[in-house]
C-alpha cells in the first residue's frame, strides 16, 4: 500500500454511516459530482482525479454521503480509462475519504475532524521565568561532540546532486556495523531521516491506514501523543515498568481490535529510562504473533548514548518491525539524522514520497555524521558521555531519594512528595516536567516529575548543587497541599 504523492490532511479521520447517510436529503446527483470533478482537475491521471476529490471534500463541495458516480460512468464523462477511476477510487479509500458499500455503490465517507485534546508537547518557553532548566529533554552540549573538525575534514566528498540516492554511501556501510544484523540482510532498506520523530511522522503517514489505533508505552515523551493524534489514529497505552511494555495490557489493547501499530521504545524510554529487556522483548513478539497484521515501530531515539543492550524484536518479527536509530542525542541534535530500517516496499514509498519534499536529508549532515561515527576520539567522547550520565543519575536519585534505574539522559521521580518537591523547585525558579505531561490521559496523581541530567546554559555539578540547596530549604512540618 502506499499513500504517496498526495498533500491529504492526516488529521482528516473519515468512517461511513449508512443509517446517518440515509438521513439526508440534499445529496448531490451522481451528474453533478461528474461535473465538479471536471472542472476542478488540474492535472491529468490518477493524482488529478484524487487531488481534486480531496480539495472538494475539503472546502465542502462534497459531503459525507454523497454517493458517487461509477467507474464506467465518471470515465465516460471524463474521457479517461476505468482504470484511472478505479485506481483514484482505491487510494481514496485507503485514505479513509471514500467508502465502499458493495452493491450500493461508493459514497463520500461521513467525515469529522480530529484535534489533540490537549497539546502535551510545548518546546518553547520563556527563559525570564525560571533560572535553571532541568525540563528540556535535551543532551548537556559539554557531552556533545563537535562536528566542525568532521566537517573540515570532508573536502568535497559529501557534494552531491539530485540523482545520488538518498543515503550516502559510506553512512551506510557504516551503519550496517553498528545495528544489528537482521536489520541488514536483504528483505530490510535503509534510509536516512530529519530524526526520530520525522522518522515517525513520515511512518504513520504512508505505512499505516486510516481508521487504527497505535498502542504506545504510558507514561511517554508527550510529542509521540500529540503525533499520533495528529495523523487522526487512536491512541491506546500501555504501562510501562523496568523490563519495557507490560504484557498483560498489551494483551487487552489488542483484543480490541482495530490496531495498526505497537510504537515502542527499546532503550532509555522517556520518561522513564527503562530499556525492554531480551526476555520482555521475546514476550511482546510472541503476543504479536497472533496479530500478524500490526506493526511494530522502535523508536531507539537514545542510541548510542544508551548503555543497554538493544533487543530489536526484528529478530523474531523480521520486517513486521521497523526500526529508528536516533543520534541526536549521542552526537547533537541540530545533526537533525536518524536511520531507519523497514521493509524494503515501506522504504521505497517513504523515498518516494520525499521526492515531493525535502527529497533527502543533507548528504553534508550525513557525510559528517560518518566522520563522527568512524572517528576513534568521538568514539570515546560518547563512552564518557555515557559514564556522566550514569553518575548524575546515581547523584539525582540519591537528592530526590528514589532508585537509580534506568539510562539515558532523564530520571523519573515518582515519590510520595513528588508534589511538594515539584512546588518547591518552581518556587525556587527551577523547571523540571510535570508528571502529567507524559500521560495520554491526565493521571489522577501528582507524584512524578521528570529530571533530565543536564542543564542547558550551565556545568551540571553547579546547577545541581543549587537544586539540592533549594530541596534543603523545604519547609519540614508543613505542606504545600
Amino acid at each position: 500500500m502506499t499513500h504517496s504523492g498526495f498533500n491529504v490532511p492526516n488529521i482528516l479521520h473519515a468512517r461511513l454511516s449508512y443509517d446517518s447517510m440515509i438521513e439526508r436529503t440534499n445529496f448531490h446527483t451522481t451528474e453533478e459530482i461528474c461535473q465538479m470533478l471536471g472542472t476542478s482537475i488540474s492535472r491529468n491521471g490518477m493524482r488529478g482525479l484524487t487531488e481534486a476529490f480531496v480539495q472538494l471534500t475539503r472546502d465542502g463541495s462534497l459531503r459525507s454521503g454523497d454517493r458517487l458516480p461509477s467507474i464506467r460512468q465518471l470515465a465516460d464523462y471524463l474521457g479517461v480509462s476505468p482504470t484511472t477511476v478505479a485506481a483514484s477510487w482505491s487510494h481514496l479509500a485507503q485514505l479513509g475519504l471514500l467508502s465502499s458499500h458493495g452493491r450500493r455503490g461508493s459514497f463520500v465517507a461521513e467525515t469529522m475532524r480530529l484535534a489533540p485534546t490537549r497539546a502535551r508537547w510545548h518546546f518553547y518557553e520563556d527563559p525570564q521565568s525560571y533560572s535553571l532548566d532541568f525540563a528540556s529533554g535535551v543532551p548537556d552540549p559539554q557531552l556533545l561532540p563537535s562536528p566542525v573538525a568532521s566537517i573540515v575534514s570532508l573536502g568535497n566528498s559529501a557534494i552531491s546532486s539530485y540523482l545520488d540516492p538518498p543515503v550516502y554511501p559510506p553512512l551506510g556501510e557504516t551503519l550496517a556495523q553498528l545495528v544489528p544484523d537482521r536489520l541488514t540482510e536483504s528483505d530490510f532498506d535503509l534510509t536516512v531521516v530529519d530524526g526520530a520523530l520525522d522518522a515517525i511522522d513520515r511512518v504513520l503517514a504512508v505505512g499505516l491506514s486510516c481508521h487504527k489505533a497505535i498502542i504506545l508505552e504510558e507514561p511517554n515523551f508527550p510529542a509521540l501523543y500529540d503525533l499520533v493524534e495528529s495523523h487522526g489514529l487512536e491512541i491506546r497505552t500501555v504501562a510501562v515498568d523496568d523490563q519495557g511494555m507490560t504484557t498483560t495490557g498489551l494483551r487487552t489493547e489488542l483484543a480490541k481490535g482495530d490496531v495498526s501499530a505497537v510504537l515502542l521504545q527499546p532503550r532509555s524510554q522517556n520518561p522513564t529510562g527503562a530499556s525492554l529487556t531480551r526476555q520482555r522483548a521475546l514476550e511482546i513478539a510472541a503476543i504479536l504473533d497472533n496479530y500478524p497484521d500490526v506493526m511494530v515501530l522502535e523508536d531507539d531515539h537514545s542510541g548510542l548514548l544508551s548503555t543497554e543492550p538493544l533487543w530489536t524484536m526484528a529478530e523474531t518479527l523480521g520486517t513486521r518491525v521497523i526500526y529508528i536509530l536516533s543520534f541526536s542525542k549521542s552526537h547533537g541534535p541540530d545533526l537533525r539524522l536518524a536511520a531507519l530500517y523497514a521493509n524494503r516496499d515501506l522504504v521505497a514509498d517513504l523515498n518516494r514520497r520525499r521526492t515531493l519534499g525535502p527529497s533527502w536529508s543533507s548528504k553534508l549532515l550525513q557525510a559528517t555524521l560518518h566522520q563522527m561515527l568512524i572517528d576513534t576520539q568521538i568514539q570515546d567522547l560518547t563512552l564518557v558521555a555515557q559514564r556522566a550520565y550514569a553518575q548524575r543519575r546515581e547523584v539525582v536519585a540519591d537528592l530526590f531519594q528514589v532508585k537509580a534505574t534506568g539510562s539515558g539522559i532523564n530520571v523519573w521521580v515518582d515519590a510520595a512528595d513528588a508534589l511538594n518537591l515539584l512546588l518547591q523547585l518552581t518556587h525556587k525558579h527551577i523547571r523540571v516536567a510535570p508528571g502529567a505531561n507524559f500521560y495520554a490521559s491526565v493521571p489522577t496523581t501528582a507524584h512524578q516529575f521528570r529530571f533530565t541530567l543536564s542543564e542547558p546554559a550551565q556545568d551540571f555539578g553547579i546547577a545541581i548543587n543549587e537544586v539540592a540547596s533549594a530541596i534543603a530549604e523545604m519547609p519540614k512540618t508543613t505542606s504545600y497541599r
